[in-house]
């Protein structure tokens, strides 16, 4: 379960690096789907199973296939069907779980048009669960609707979390039909910054320079540095932020401009993130690079997603995303104060107004509204991760409300930082991404201008 959460990534990842999270719904059934948070390691599962599948048969791939669906790796799996269906098309246990498995690698094109067959099939009681949830992502709320009102209809265990989250899921497409709207405008950045794989983790830098992930095809990631407004190719920086056989991530630059957070992922027998600081000198590298104290970094668990916020009082608060005891469900955000020594104090949960029993991930605070800008993957939401904003600091929030359209859509919308000019970033893997495999494959970034 851990290795789901931690592969967007999430970007979002990450990311991609966040990254679509499969739970348990029900003792005897593994087939209940959320997103999985930012997919940092979409690239590289979707580029080493190709290569395994290569190597057998369609009866070996499908027995592999089968392994990997009933452990709910559906990530892995859905490469496995999709090779089988090309292979066999008529196969109708191979098409149902290409359809469930696409929504796991936001293949949501793929998953409608193969779940739509075994909708009202008695042998298939989840298919109408499922194509409700593609239709989200497509932007087909009005129809999501109607397939989730049959579902609770024809549904019998109205006690089960599957129930539940159908109806969780009705509302939040009920509220995408008439959104909040925003004024934000949304510009994607040029292709020498975004390409066809994922992009994500977007910073200012002095200079006019921004910070951002690269994943390769392999999933390889680098973080970069750019100038914006020009054409000048980014560059990586040294390894010692991008240390070889790592996830490197998440850079966020510190409002003094002088230091920058990063997380750091192993992915081992038990893969863990961690957040990471570095001194920026003026030649624009990073030295002094540590990873933080386990007050943060709490041993066998992820931390993630740092950002750093100065208070009325001077504190320097970090905020980030973890996996870790004591939080209510998935990645949750916490906080942790750095004292006058230098040293952070143990990390405490920023409680139930912006955690819920899904993932909260790329906190951002804004100092000058004293604003807490995150995104949730939360059922309620316009499909996959929306951008949330909340006023106040640490444990206590006012109410959170959805920044709105643009911002938000039918995608994945994460990394929303906007800054004092009211310029900003989102990370998003809506549709119109150059050179992409398929519609929602992949994160990209993109600027933001105005304010609500």
């Amino acid at each position: 379960m851990k290795l789901q959460i931690l592969f967007f990534a999430i970007m979002l990842y990450c990311s991609c690096n966040v990254v679509d999270r499969v739970e348990q719904a029900l003792d005897d059934d593994k087939l209940k789907y959320g997103n999985r948070t930012i997919r940092s390691l979409q690239a590289e599962l979707k580029s080493d199973t190709r290569k395994a599948i290569r190597q057998i048969g369609v009866r070996e791939a499908k027995e592999t296939a089968g392994e990997l669906y009933a452990s709910g790796v559906y990530e892995k799996a859905y490469y496995y069907y999709d090779y089988i269906n090309r292979k066999k098309p008529l196969d109708k246990e191979v098409s149902y779980r290409l359809g469930v498995t696409a929504l796991a690698v936001r293949d949501y094109v793929n998953a409608q048009q193969n779940l739509k067959f075994y909708i009202g099939r008695k042998d298939y009681p989840l298919a109408r669960y499922y194509y409700g949830i593609s239709l989200m992502h497509l932007n087909e709320y009005e129809r999501s609707i109607q397939q989730f009102d049959r579902f609770l209809e024809e549904y019998t265990d109205v006690d089960s979390t599957l129930f539940d989250l159908a109806q969780r899921y009705r509302e939040g497409a009920t509220f995408a039909v008439n959104p909040r709207m925003s004024t934000y405008n949304l510009d994607r950045l040029f292709t020498n910054v975004n390409s066809g794989y994922t992009e994500t983790g977007p910073t200012s830098a002095e200079e006019g320079r921004m910070f951002f992930t690269h994943f390769d095809k392999d999933a390889k990631s680098t973080i970069k540095a750019v100038s914006l407004g020009g054409m000048d190719e980014p560059t990586p920086l040294s390894e010692t932020i991008n240390k070889p056989d790592f996830i490197n991530k998440d850079p966020m630059v510190a409002s003094d401009g002088k230091t920058l957070y990063f997380t750091r992922c192993y992915y081992g027998e038990l893969p863990e993130c961690a957040v990471y600081i570095g001194n920026i000198e003026d030649d624009g590298e990073v030295k002094a690079v540590r990873k933080l104290g386990e007050g943060i970094n709490l041993p066998g668990f992820s931390s993630m997603h740092p950002s750093v916020a100065i208070n009325e009082f001077g504190q320097e608060i970090l905020y980030f995303s973890s996996d870790r005891p004591g939080g209510y469900g998935g990645l949750d955000i916490w906080f942790s104060i750095r004292l006058t020594t230098g040293k952070y104090t143990r990390a405490y949960n920023c409680g139930s107004r912006i955690n819920t029993d899904f993932d909260e991930v790329t906190p951002y605070f804004n100092e000058e509204e004293q604003v807490m800008y995150f995104s949730s993957n939360h059922p309620e939401t316009m499909g996959g991760f929306d951008v949330f904003k909340a006023k106040g600091e640490k444990k206590y929030w006012s109410k959170t409300i959805g920044v709105g359209v643009p911002v938000n859509s039918s995608a994945d919308d994460y990394y929303f930082r906007i800054q004092q000019d009211a310029t900003g970033y989102l990370v998003s893997n809506r549709n119109g991404a150059p050179f992409a495999d398929y519609a929602n494959c992949c994160d990209d970034i993109y600027t933001v201008n105005g304010k609500r």
